[in-house]
């Protein structure tokens, strides 16, 4: 029966429409939905920093970044900015403009465009979120270690009880 829903899951997940809809939804939860963002934002960041550092025209170096992202809602405000770049808008006033991206990325690609120094404000985006990742992660163990130890001492309490409440209950009878 799981092997079944698993198998339904991923046929259902196979429409644009739905796929869409259920990385919006994941992007929206409290813990994995930072953790989404974050992961595909820094990958997208240092992606276009490598790219554009190397002299990649804008317009490839996005596209070739936007084929990293894990997530449909992030890839359709990357086509979005494109089109609005492709218009003459600024990067960061397009990113920022789709309002899906972290604001620090974002400020960061505004003063790497003033500056002349986006490769370099890039990858220091992608650094920080990476940093800013691994201290979440590191967070989560941290706080899964209780968790699963008070998860197990429940078990135990369950195992003992389901022992000990026969012979509590034969010792009843007897009296």
């Amino acid at each position: 029966a799981l092997a079944a829903a698993v198998a339904l899951w991923r046929y259902a997940l196979r429409a644009p429409a739905a796929r869409r809809a259920w990385h919006a939804r994941v992007l929206k939860l409290p813990l994995a939905g930072r953790f989404v963002l974050g992961v595909n934002a820094a990958r997208f960041a240092s992606t276009l920093a490598i790219l554009s550092g190397s002299g990649v025209a804008l317009l490839t170096a996005l596209e070739a970044a936007r084929r990293t992202l894990g997530n449909d809602v992030l890839r359709q405000a990357v086509d979005e900015a494109s089109a609005r770049v492709r218009e003459g808008a600024s990067l960061s006033a397009s990113l920022g403009a789709q309002k899906v991206f972290p604001s620090l990325l974002v400020h960061l690609i505004a003063s790497g465009e003033k500056t002349g120094r986006l490769p370099e404000l890039l990858d220091r985006g992608a650094q920080n979120l990476s940093r800013d990742l691994e201290r979440r992660a590191m967070a989560m163990t941290a706080l899964l270690e209780p968790a699963l130890i008070l998860l197990m001492g429940g078990f135990v309490l369950l195992i003992v009880l389901a022992v000990m409440s026969p012979i509590l209950e034969m010792n009843q009878l007897i009296r």
